[in-house]
């Protein structure tokens, strides 16, 4: 789930809180392979059809009127109803640890997205959790 005012999808360098053994920890995006799906409603038409965001000229925000390349190849105007990020998102820890993560389980810093936490409880210390900046994500 994305908040409306999120972007379609993150960019290099974004700063964000990315699971880690069961915990949001601060990193850094380092590498994207970007796949923002998107459904359309055809314009003049009432059917939906789902395509890539590079087969989409205008803004990627739901509620927009786009020109879309359907799925039979042709040009059609069509308002946007739905975005998912389905791109793969490469980052660093503060440690320097690296993983690669769906956009699911990365929320933007920010603080209506999360909160730092000094949790400390044995479960993080024992999974080792603890040389990490811990945050609870506010979803």
């Amino acid at each position: 789930f994305q908040a409306a005012d999120e972007p379609a999808y993150l960019t290099v360098g974004t700063d964000v809180s990315a699971k880690y053994r069961g915990a949001f920890c601060e990193a850094k995006i380092k590498t994207v392979k970007r796949m923002v799906k998107v459904k359309v409603t055809l314009k003049g038409e009432s059917t939906s059809q789902v395509v890539q965001d590079d087969q989409v000229k205008g803004p990627l925000r739901v509620g927009s009127t786009v020109e879309v390349k359907t799925n039979e190849g042709l040009s059609s105007e069509a308002v946007i109803s739905k975005l998912t990020d389905a791109s793969l998102y490469t980052v660093v820890f503060d440690d320097g640890d690296e993983k690669t993560l769906r956009r699911t389980s990365l929320c933007l810093k920010g603080e209506r997205h999360f909160a730092e936490s000094e949790v400390t409880w044995s479960g993080f210390l024992s999974s080792g959790v603890q040389k990490k900046n811990v945050n609870i994500c506010l979803k």
